[in-house]
């Protein structure tokens, strides 16, 4: 067995353990019919805002997937508006929703679609007062494919940054954030994507805004003693290297409140941390996703 397929049994074993499938309905870690990997049908707003995704995650092989981040977070905030509750991370209240939201990053041009290379969010939550902004990650981080580098075009040209009052520092911090483990490149994207977002959008000023990082932690106790201890480096190395990372964003964060935002933080929180935040009114799907924690 791989690596990897030791953490697919723990997914596949919780799930069953929710009494919501059955093992005949799985062949290997992917279920035989796409809406049996998700709690809610898709309404048809969703299924256009996943087809029309850089990542095509309707096909098969990708959201019908036990392992996919993307039903992942779809299972946790559902096809309704997102209630949090009062709680230390984000700001409670009622959100609506939108899934794989693309805002631009640098100025490249994407051949495929001939315009600006975009950010892919895999979730956006905003009402009047606050918008979050989340990358979620199941097995991707364990799976430790993430880019080591950003593209020469973030690090070297200051001239393919969309403003050029903040080229020079979003290409320094740029140059300094490289990790092994943690998808730092990525968060520096979603970031700088976020940054154009509100410069180019004023009126979002008085808005708290967040970027959040939505992680799969499986207990170190559900893993067989022969991985246990390459986990256990592998999530101190994830976290290490977020804190390392946060801290070379320091100044990026410290340019955005608050001259464009009244408030913007960078959240690195486990899975169980954010269900905890989320208000459910249907206990079925409560239950539903317990398999991610």
């Amino acid at each position: 067995m791989s690596y990897l397929d030791y953490f697919c049994e723990i997914l596949k074993r919780k799930f069953l353990a929710t009494g919501e499938i059955s093992d005949t309905e799985i062949k290997g870690f992917q279920t035989k019919e796409l809406d049996k990997n998700l709690y809610h049908s898709m309404s048809d707003k969703t299924k256009s805002e996943y087809k029309n995704s850089d990542g095509d995650e309707l096909k098969k092989g990708r959201i019908d997937m036990i392992r996919s981040s993307a039903a992942m977070i779809y299972n946790l905030l559902g096809n309704d508006d997102v209630v949090l509750e009062k709680n230390k991370y984000l700001p409670e209240g009622t959100y609506t929703k939108e899934f794989e939201k693309k805002y631009k990053s640098i100025n490249v041009i994407n051949k495929e679609t001939n315009e600006p290379y975009a950010a892919n969010l895999d979730a956006w939550l905003h009402n009047d007062s606050c918008e979050i902004f989340i990358e979620s990650k199941c097995m991707e981080w364990l799976q430790n494919s993430s880019d080591k580098e950003l593209a020469k075009s973030y690090i070297k040209y200051t001239s393919k940054y969309f403003y050029s009052d903040s080229a020079e520092m979003f290409k320094s911090v740029g140059n300094e954030i490289s990790c092994s483990q943690y998808d730092s490149c990525q968060m520096f994207r979603h970031t700088l994507a976020i940054y154009n977002y509100l410069r180019d959008n004023p009126d979002k000023k008085n808005k708290k805004i967040y970027l959040v990082n939505v992680v799969w932690e499986p207990d170190e106790s559900e893993l067989p003693e022969e991985i246990r201890d390459v986990y256990k480096s592998q999530l101190e190395l994830e976290h290490r290297e977020f804190q390392f990372f946060y801290k070379k964003m320091n100044s990026i964060i410290n340019l955005i409140r608050p001259a464009l935002a009244k408030d913007f933080d960078i959240i690195y929180m486990p899975v169980k941390e954010f269900f905890s935040i989320l208000k459910y009114s249907d206990e079925k799907q409560k239950r539903f996703v317990q398999r991610y924690l």
